[in-house]
């Protein structure tokens, strides 16, 4: 620093300032601040605990309300706008510009943790590798943060008293946080309960974290994901887990002539071209004849394919196909395994005519923590693959498995009755309809009173003959029951659409009938204001009642009668139980086995671990908690021409 001349420091001195000054941080009395600002720091000090719960580092968020008026109008701007966006600026394209490098990320080795990352040591070959696979999670805290605490604890007691250990890697196949992604959101609902479950704990080896982004990931053109798991930016940690790679895609080499591909299908389902370039860079320089794959995908294609087929529709797999056949196949690679999420259940399909130990296995496993999704809406008991033009002989898979069962699904379903209660910001709807409707009558009719059932009938009838815009008004609600009837049968959904339509009509028409003659007997003759405000009440508050029972009612009917609407009667319930995921272990004679393990309850009372308290989580269960399988754990066999102690042998490129 420049030293000042005497003259200087003497007009300092006079002016009143003190160098020193600037070493010193500014006093200033919160009475100074503006109100709001006080009344926060006053909460976060536990100064207002009387009226208000302290804040916590970790919020403990309840499940998204799908059904809430605002977010709906808020997931579906962003569900277009990324739509619209993403199809013209895809995100991969530009990471493939920015890592021309083809990364492998080799775990037939074991890594040291250094200040600049995990470094690979070679010489230290593993034995067995284990794997968590997560799909789906980032929603509720409850049922995020108990799938979350199974996979960060060191050693897993399932409830028959098998042990299974953490696993060396996890990976994240798809939707990590709901509804729409952002840096906050990714810290308050994925973040979060995950750095709560892990803890204090301080392995030898840190474990580390792979994902691919779902169709929620998406909704800010993976903006947020990109900075989370693929961008040295803020650090390369989550939670206790390092992330490592560079594109929302990757190839992982495991011991034995495994492999682990994650593939990234953007909101439009389809596999880029740099994405198809690299996995054939993969599969032609670092891959050998006989070596096996399992495939993380952000959807379970042949699901969809399935359904589509089954209603006339078509959907397009070919990418998937295309992969499987043109880029692994010709170097004698087999995709053993098929692992997806988005739809939340889980569900195993078997090839048929094949030894289950050499037979391909696609599992949905979607429970990372989202609302349940059915399993009773369509019959997947056998699917078959579409033809295809990358060739290879269409498959045929049978079910095997799957969780929560059909008859508990159906079961389940009937929590729509209470939507209400469920949902109770979305009578707000309904409510505002029935309100407009029957004020646009009203108005029509000038004020005149139905003498009972049949003259209401009579008036209003009357009302649209004298008020066009009351029709236009009728028919752009019945429009909007159509579009959001869920059926890809344009006869079903007119039919549907009206059916639902013409049930809130009677409603309408009965709760206006109602208001009208309750007015009357409670508004002394002559006081139209105050006669026109206890209609309206009348009217916003069965509107918001009634409104609300009979889409529940109609969610349960399409559900459990003609099987439609399965994603929308099931957001609704917002249903924290069955959740689940999955442990594979490669193990020391090449056999892969993949445990699904269940959580039958979600704890919904946790507390916070005491000081010298056994564990490592932060936070835990106040009340049961038993992880158990799913089914017994599957097992297939470990790919040809490896020895029991293959190690590394140098045909891949470690990071």
């Amino acid at each position: 620093m420049a030293r000042l001349a005497p003259e200087q420091q003497d007009e300092q001195v006079n002016s009143g300032y003190d160098p020193a000054s600037v070493l010193r941080p500014i006093a200033r009395s919160d009475n100074t601040l503006p109100l709001s600002v006080r009344f926060k720091r006053a909460r976060e000090r536990g100064q207002l605990s009387f009226f208000f719960r302290p804040q916590r580092r970790d919020q403990r968020l309840p499940m998204v309300g799908w059904f809430d008026p605002v977010q709906l109008i808020e997931t579906g701007m962003k569900t277009l706008v990324s739509t619209l966006v993403s199809a013209r600026s895809d995100q991969r394209a530009i990471q493939a510009l920015v890592k021309p490098q083809i990364d492998i990320f080799d775990y037939t080795c074991h890594y040291a943790d250094t200040e600049h990352g995990p470094k690979p040591r070679p010489k230290t070959a593993r034995e067995e590798l284990w794997i968590d696979y997560v799909c789906d999670t980032g929603d509720g805290w409850n049922p995020t943060y108990a799938v979350a605490h199974a996979v960060a604890q060191p050693l897993l007691t399932l409830n028959d008293g098998s042990v299974l250990p953490r696993g060396d890697v996890l990976v994240f196949g798809g939707d990590e946080v709901y509804p729409t992604p952002s840096r906050e959101e990714y810290n308050r609902r994925l973040i979060a309960p995950y750095s709560a479950a892990f803890g204090d704990q301080d392995p030898t080896e840190s474990p580390h974290v792979f994902a691919i982004p779902g169709n929620h990931d998406w909704y800010d053109g993976l903006s947020a994901f990109s900075r989370l798991f693929c961008s040295d930016v803020g650090g390369r940690w989550f939670a206790g887990w390092y992330t490592r790679q560079n594109r929302s895609y990757f190839a992982l080499k495991l011991p034995y002539g495994w492999w682990l591909i994650g593939s990234d299908s953007q909101l439009q389902s389809d596999i880029d071209p740099a994405q198809i370039t690299y996995f054939r860079e993969v599969a032609e320089k670092h891959m050998q004849r006989g070596d096996r794959v399992i495939g993380c995908f952000s959807q379970p294609f042949w699901t969809f394919a399935h359904k589509y087929r089954q209603s006339g529709g078509d959907y397009d797999e070919t990418d998937l196909l295309y992969l499987r056949e043109q880029v692994f196949a010709p170097r004698g690679v087999t995709i053993q395994a098929y692992l997806a999420g988005d739809l939340h259940h889980y569900r195993r399909h078997e090839e048929t005519g094949t030894a289950p130990a050499d037979a391909m296995q696609k599992i949905t496993a979607g429970g990372g923590g989202a609302f349940l999704h059915p399993t009773h809406d369509d019959d997947v008991s056998i699917i078959t693959e579409s033809e295809n033009e990358a060739g290879g002989k269409p498959r045929s898979f049978v079910l095997r498995a799957e969780y929560p069962d059909a008859r508990t699904s159906n079961r389940l379903a009937w929590g729509n009755l209470f939507f209400f209660w469920k949902n109770p910001k979305f009578g707000m709807v309904p409510a505002v309809l029935y309100l407009l409707t029957v004020w646009l009558v009203g108005a029509a009719l000038s004020g005149q009173r139905p003498t009972g059932v049949l003259d209401a009938l009579h008036m209003t009838l009357e009302a649209f003959r004298l008020n066009p815009g009351l029709t236009i008004w009728m028919l752009a609600l019945i429009v909007i029951f159509v579009v959001f009837t869920n059926s890809r049968l344009r006869i079903y959904r007119w039919i549907g659409g009206f059916l639902h339509f013409l049930a809130h009509w009677n409603a309408i028409f009965l709760i206006g009938l109602v208001s009208g003659v309750m007015s009357q007997a409670v508004v002394p003759h002559g006081w139209e204001v105050m006669d026109f405000f206890v209609q309206a009440i009348i009217v916003f508050v069965g509107g918001w009642l009634l409104g609300s029972l009979i889409m529940g009612l109609y969610l349960l009917v399409s559900l459990n009668i003609f099987g439609r609407h399965s994603e929308e009667a099931f957001s609704s319930m917002k249903i924290e139980d069955y959740k689940h995921f999955l442990r594979l272990h490669i193990s020391g004679d090449g056999t892969l086995t993949i445990y699904p393990i269940a959580i039958g309850h979600t704890p919904r009372r946790w507390r916070d671990r005491k000081p010298g308290e056994e564990g490592v989580s932060r936070v835990l269960p106040n009340e049961p908690f038993t992880p158990g399988l799913i089914e017994p754990p599957i097992v297939l066999a470990a790919p040809t021409g490896h020895a029991k102690t293959t190690k590394s042998n140098g045909r891949s490129s470690s990071r």
